[in-house]
């Protein structure tokens, strides 16, 4: 008996010791709901205020004790505080958070024993509540660096590309002066400042496009692409400068069973467009250029790129597709930003692909895209632009009126030159989007030429008013503006614009747009 007796001393010692070196807050409650055991640190923490013994106390009274050293904003909120302490104790069911008036952050939770008596334990969250505090505030401040960096640089982006529409923009004039043709020298001078401009246009659209990735502000939208189509797009944009170096493009025939890839057309092209273009740079005089499509891995396809170059040095091949990488080339002669090829390995990322390349120093580089197979094997239609009636408006006249409405003077110069060049077409310009709106239901132009960021009324709206309107509804109207984020030319796209085109304008396209506008084959 004396032996049973000491064991039983001896355990409740060791469980004493155990409940004391525990680091948290606990105590046990019989099943009466009166303490039976706690260690120091519940003792300090709950029962500093009440006098004498703290255990044989009952659990309402010693939550009442405590609850004058937390925090409530109301004595509602105080009071169901209690409600729902009391009731943890009856039938315990999950965890209660709390803080202290001196900003301590504590959660309270409840377990039932086998002698229906419960356990308490008072979590202290004081360090990890601050530095998830910390973190928040942390991550607040990056995501408003983030917004703030990407708003800068779609700012800066607007403001450079206003003044760079003037400038190519003139320049390609004085290529097409056909009344006053250039001498050879003038042609040349004229050549570097669009070579000039279009690298600094180049460099924009690039920290533009890295920005808006690191952000996350880069929609992709995939469907069935045609990789033949895809490569005669590419192929075409490409020939001029591949002409200019003397370079010889080629593509081989692509496999019919590999003709189709589940793509975003306009990203698929951009990285063709940048393996392409980097592969007539670093090519060698009258060098090769080859694309060919192979399927290496089953369901998807591959895209290389191919040249007779110079090749990539070894050590410098494992930074390719780091930012402002160029192998090399920083301080050579050849243009670049080296941020390219960063670029197109996330776009390949986003749509589900990746990106490659292997290189032999002195031979030449081949690059390449690996994007999904379009199962399906569905084909994009092609989709005609309805235009509303404008043959039978067009009908007999002799005379075409366009309206430009653009606020900055050299924009407006400029334009003024290129209808110049046209026999028979004669321009109206506005400053702001209200008065062209007035012209178009005064003067009915065939066309309309609309800036979007204009003082006042955006050119958006404008649209959306004139789509409103009965005699201004079927007027075309072409968008030219340096709002050129994917999201505004989306934007614009579905507002109804006929083309889309950003500053600086290619004037080849502006000009394709209106002579389908306004001088209608068939």
């Amino acid at each position: 008996m004396e032996s049973e007796e000491t064991l039983a001393r001896l355990n409740a010692g060791r469980l004493a010791s155990a409940v004391e070196s525990i680091q948290d807050a606990i105590a046990l409650y019989d099943a009466s709901d009166c303490l039976v055991l706690c260690n120091s640190v519940y003792r300090r923490l709950v029962g500093e205020s009440l006098p004498g013994q703290l255990v044989g106390r009952s659990y309402d009274s010693i939550l009442d004790a405590w609850m004058d050293l937390l925090h409530f904003d109301t004595d509602e909120e105080r009071a169901k505080f209690r409600a729902n302490r009391l009731a943890e104790h009856s039938d315990p069911k999950g965890a209660t958070d709390t803080r202290t008036r001196d900003g301590r952050s504590f959660r309270i939770t409840s377990r039932r024993t086998v002698e229906k008596g419960i356990v308490e334990t008072i979590w202290d969250l004081t360090e990890d509540v601050r530095r998830q505090k910390e973190l928040d505030e942390a991550r607040a401040l990056a995501e408003a660096g983030s917004a703030a960096k990407s708003e800068f640089l779609s700012s800066m982006s607007h403001e450079l590309r206003t003044p760079l529409n003037a400038i190519l923009g003139f320049a390609q004039l004085l290529q097409r002066d056909k009344k006053m043709p250039l001498l050879e020298r003038q042609r040349e001078r004229v050549d570097h400042i669009l070579q000039g401009g279009e690298h600094l246009l180049r460099l924009i659209d690039d920290i533009l496009d890295l920005s808006r990735i690191e952000a996350g502000g880069i929609s992709i939208s995939t469907g069935p692409v045609n990789v033949i189509d895809v490569l005669g797009e590419v192929e075409r944009t490409l020939e001029p400068m591949a002409a200019r170096e003397g370079i010889r493009v080629a593509i081989e025939a692509v496999p019919q069973e590999m003709a189709m890839v589940s793509a975003d057309r306009t990203r698929f092209v951009q990285i063709l467009m940048n393996f392409g273009s980097n592969a007539i740079k670093y090519n060698r005089p009258s060098g090769e250029v080859t694309f060919t499509v192979a399927a290496p891995t089953p369901g998807f396809v591959r895209v290389s790129v191919r040249d007779t170059g110079m090749g990539i040095l070894l050590e410098k091949q494992d930074k390719l597709f780091q930012p402002f990488q160029r192998a090399g080339q920083e301080t050579g002669p050849i243009e670049g930003t080296g941020i390219g090829l960063v670029i197109t390995k996330r776009l390949a990322r986003l749509m589900h692909g990746d990106v490659g390349f292997r290189s032999v120093p002195g031979e030449g580089s081949e690059f390449w895209v690996q994007i999904p197979a379009d199962e399906s094997g569905a084909r994009r239609r092609a989709q005609e632009v309805a235009l509303d009636g404008m043959q039978g408006r067009l009908a007999g006249e002799d005379r075409r009126l366009v309206l430009y409405v653009e606020d900055n003077p050299a924009n407006v110069t400029f334009m003024r030159n290129l209808v110049a060049t046209f026999d028979n077409l004669d321009l109206l310009t506005a400053p702001t989007a209200e008065m062209g709106i007035e012209l178009a239901r005064s003067r009915h132009p065939e066309v309309i030429v609309m800036d979007i960021n204009l003082p006042g009324m955006s050119g958006l709206d404008a649209l959306y008013v004139l789509r409103a309107l009965p005699d201004t509804k079927n007027i075309p109207v072409i968008a030219l503006t340096a709002a050129a984020s994917e999201r505004d030319k989306q934007r614009g796209i579905q507002a109804g614009f006929f083309r889309y085109l950003t500053k600086p304008v290619k004037v080849d396209e502006l000009v394709t747009a209106l002579e389908v506008l306004l001088f209608p084959v068939g």
